[in-house]
């Protein structure tokens, strides 16, 4: 079955989106990750070498192989299909509704769409806003790649905005002391 995807302008998604708090998280970074990727890469290269050659992996090697083949060979979202969260994401910050970091947000968010920026790279997400109702339950996700300016909520489910809203979002995650990337590049 061919997957489905959707494109939603962020304007859209924020004003659609019913919740009571908001947490932002960071994944993907730093020297512990780049240190247990690299290890997760060497392993999953040799079982993936001995799958394809001899195809004599254990039970229990194939399951690790399975595991890792997720974690090496796709693009990582903060949640994976079982709602866990990416093994190496750290909360950040809580804001409730009434914060006023979360109009800031909204607004951002609201940011008019001129120009959809299109780069040729595959996004490595690494922040990310996690939308809570009043019972603590996940009501979206919003991936973001600051880098290659690119969001999704989950695999397939794209989120449309402008240059300027990345450039934006860029500086609310410097604000509230969220780590980014280059932190002082800002292409849009």
């Amino acid at each position: 079955m061919k997957p489905r995807y959707t494109y939603i302008p962020s304007k859209d998604f924020i004003n659609d989106l019913t919740f009571s708090y908001v947490e932002t998280y960071s994944f993907q970074r730093g020297k512990e990750f780049e240190l247990q990727q690299k290890e997760f890469d060497k392993e999953y290269e040799k079982l993936k070498s001995r799958k394809s050659k001899t195809n004599n992996l254990t039970v229990e090697e194939e399951e690790r192989f399975l595991f890792l083949n997720k974690l090496c060979g796709f693009t990582q979202y903060l949640l994976d299909d079982t709602n866990q969260f990416h093994y190496s994401s750290k909360k950040t910050n809580t804001f409730n509704l009434t914060d006023t970091k979360v109009e800031l947000l909204k607004n951002i968010l609201r940011t008019e769409i001129i120009d959809i920026p299109s780069w040729m790279c595959a996004p490595m997400y690494r922040d990310a806003f996690v939308f809570f109702d009043k019972q603590d339950n996940i009501v979206s996700v919003l991936n973001i790649c600051l880098s290659c300016q690119y969001m999704e909520t989950s695999k397939f489910n794209h989120i449309t905005s402008d240059w300027k809203t990345y450039d934006l979002l860029k500086l609310f995650f410097i604000d509230i002391g969220h780590e980014v990337e280059d932190p002082k590049r800002f292409p849009g």
